[in-house]
Order: C-alpha cells, then sequence, then structure tokens
C-alpha cells in the first residue's frame, strides 16, 4: 500500500482537538488515530486459545521518497487471550470517559454502571463480566509497532512497544464506603492523546453499526476521510491488514463477500456514497467515496479555543460549575462531581440542588440517615 498522505500531512488538522465544545446529543468522542489504522482486536467475540499473537504490516512513501514497511503485532496475555470485538468498544468507551473529563487525567475513575450506558449494553449481571473479562485483555495486551507509531509531538513515525492500559480497579458500589472504579492509560497512549494525534468520533453511530467489520472499517474509513473524500487501497491490504479479515479469505471474490455488506450496511447509513472495485485477482483495488462533498477537516480546522471565545457565557454551564462547586464542598471528588452533572440540563441541575438542600438539612439536624456515612450517603 502507498499511504502516501503521511500521518504527519494530517496532523496540522488534528493537533487542536476539541474537548468541551457542546455537541448535539450524539455521543462525540474521540478516537487515537494509531489504533484507528491498524486493528487491536479480532473480529469475533471470542478469540482461539491457541491464538496468542496479530500481525498486521503495510508500506508508504516516506519524505524522501523511500518506501517504509509498517508492522504492527499485537501479543495477548497467556491468561486472558488476545481483544476481541467487543473489546473494542470498551476501549472507545473508556476513551469516552477521559473525553468527558477533558482528557486531563491518566487515571480516570468511573463506575461500571455508567460505562455500560456509554456502550448501550444492559445493566445484567453477564455485562458487568463482560466489562471484567475486557478489562483483563486489554491491561493484558502488548503492541509492538515498527514504524508504525506516529508521534505527533515530533511529526515522525518510530518504533514502539506499549500496552493500553496500565493497571485498573474494579468496585462494585455496594460497599457503604463509596470507592469508585478506575483505569489508568499507559503512558505512550496517553501522551498520543495529550498532543492531539486523535479525531472527533461519533460513538453512537459506532456503536449502532451491526458487525464488526463495519465497526472497524469504519474507524479506519472515519480517519482517512478527515482530509479526503475518496480512499483508494488494495483489497487485500484493506482487508487482511486494516480490518483483520482472516488470511485464510486468500481470493478477491472471497474477500469482496466479507467487506461488501459492510460497505452496503455504511452506504445505507449515510456514511458511504458508493465503492468501486478495479482490477482483477491480486491488484484488486477498492475505491471508497465519502458521502460528505467535502473533507471534515475543512469545517474542523478553527480550534476550540477560538470558537469558545466568540460565544457569550452559557448560563447552564455557569450553573454546571456552581453546582461541581457544592458537590466538591462536601466532600465528593472533583472527577465525580463533573461525571455527575455532565449533559445535565437547567431542570437536572435544579434538581441536584434540590437534593443538596435536603441532604444539607439532614446534617444540620444530626440526622442517623448521614451521620455514619455523609459522603456515600450523599453520593
Amino acid at each position: 500500500m502507498n499511504d502516501n498522505f503521511q500521518d504527519n500531512n494530517i496532523s496540522s488538522v488534528l493537533n487542536v482537538t476539541p474537548l468541551n465544545v457542546s455537541q448535539s446529543s450524539r455521543a462525540i468522542s474521540r478516537d487515537e488515530m494509531n489504533l484507528a489504522e491498524f486493528p487491536l482486536a479480532v473480529l469475533s467475540t471470542r478469540t482461539d486459545p491457541k491464538i496468542k499473537t496479530l500481525e498486521f504490516s503495510d508500506s508508504l512513501t516516506g519524505k524522501n521518497g523511500e518506501s517504509i514497511k509498517r508492522n504492527w503485532v499485537i501479543t495477548g496475555a497467556d491468561k486472558f487471550g488476545l481483544p476481541t470485538a467487543s473489546d473494542d468498544e470498551v476501549l472507545l468507551g473508556l476513551l469516552k470517559l477521559s473525553v468527558d473529563e477533558g482528557l486531563t487525567a491518566q487515571k480516570v475513575y468511573f463506575t461500571r454502571y455508567e460505562l455500560l450506558k456509554i456502550l448501550k449494553w444492559s445493566t445484567e449481571g453477564r455485562s458487568y463480566t463482560r466489562l471484567q473479562n475486557a478489562f483483563d485483555r486489554l491491561s493484558g495486551v502488548r503492541i509492538k509497532a515498527t514504524n508504525a507509531f506516529f508521534d505527533n509531538e515530533t511529526k515522525s513515525h518510530s518504533t514502539k512497544n506499549f500496552g493500553i492500559i496500565d493497571a485498573y480497579e474494579i468496585n462494585d458500589g455496594r460497599e457503604s464506603e463509596v470507592k469508585p472504579s478506575f483505569f489508568i492509560w499507559s503512558e505512550e497512549l496517553f501522551k498520543s492523546f495529550q498532543v492531539g494525534f486523535i479525531k472527533k468520533l461519533d460513538l453512537d453511530f459506532y456503536l449502532d453499526l451491526k458487525s464488526a467489520v463495519s465497526k472497524r472499517l469504519y474507524r479506519y474509513l472515519d480517519k482517512h476521510f478527515w482530509y479526503k473524500v475518496k480512499v483508494q487501497i488494495n483489497l487485500f491490504t484493506l482487508c487482511h491488514e486494516k480490518i483483520g479479515v482472516s488470511r485464510n479469505y486468500k481470493f478477491a471474490s472471497s474477500l469482496k463477500q466479507q467487506l461488501e455488506p459492510a460497505i452496503l450496511e455504511l452506504t445505507e447509513r449515510g456514511f458511504l456514497q458508493s465503492c468501486d472495485f478495479v482490477g482483477k485477482g491480486d491488484g484488486t483495488e477498492v475505491i471508497l467515496y465519502a458521502a460528505r462533498k467535502q473533507p471534515r477537516s475543512i469545517s474542523n480546522r478553527e480550534p476550540a479555543q477560538k470558537l469558545l471565545a466568540s460565544q457569550e457565557p452559557d448560563p447552564i454551564e455557569k450553573f454546571r460549575v456552581k453546582i461541581n462547586s457544592a458537590i466538591e464542598k462536601r466532600g465528593i471528588n472533583s472527577n465525580i462531581a463533573q461525571r455527575l452533572t455532565q449533559g445535565l440540563d437547567a431542570d437536572g441541575l435544579a434538581r441536584i440542588q434540590k437534593i443538596l438542600d435536603y441532604y444539607d438539612n439532614l446534617v444540620s439536624q444530626g440526622s442517623p440517615r448521614v451521620s455514619k456515612n455523609p459522603v456515600g450517603f450523599l453520593y
């Protein structure tokens, strides 16, 4: 594959990523660009315990015209195995939690219920088990990226061996002492967030897609449609190296059968306009056309700071800041306070104010309902 764009050519429009700009009711999150370029997980919800490694590769043209081969090797922990398709969803859910906090902290606090709601999973017991398994696999995975990790700070590709999550702690929330769960991003991945190698992602759109192939294709194309409206790539490279379709599919006809349902779904959902296949055999090329008439980068060049500076102060946001401060004064962690008020309208914030007033009244009366664990009761 000739990825002549070189990831540094798009970094200029991705370096400043709006974080807390008001969006529509859709869940707008972010995607890390290195993880959008190559797969992290198998395409099924189960893995073969005998397979502990995934390998992907491609080539691009460097600044001096030389061909650079990139390799992306994923190794799972012996005990937990490789990440699955649903683990990819969990990863983006974790990134949404970080986005909601402004991507400022490597250690992120959360509740499992909160994460399940983001992922649109049920809150049944098996969903909690799926989360636990996903954390085990994501914390156990290692990625060896040879000439394949783009550093947005140095504007160059490098070789790195890194993980996704360094540590995590799960608390069920039913103990008398309120102790939220947390996870810690790996240093390399969090640094990539900090230097802006991320892009907007419509998380609701992604989660609503039916197949793992559709979801993986969407993430890959959504990255490249950021700066152009047509992507042309070798069929085998797209399926085997970018989506992770099994290499047992060795013919162009069988790969088309794997890819076409995803293309149809993305077209029906209004993301793709059309698709063409040109050439034969190993030389078959796929040409995918974005439904948008212009690259997304054109309408996203204005920095978030400038957008915010041009607007009058939002009275709801001022109310939210006041409520957050009031919650913190009563002993609840600032990160948790922000999550409690995230996305609430004026009525929702007013309801929290009433809860605070009620709590203060109980405290002033010395009520036994709050005397043992005031902060836990309030939470």
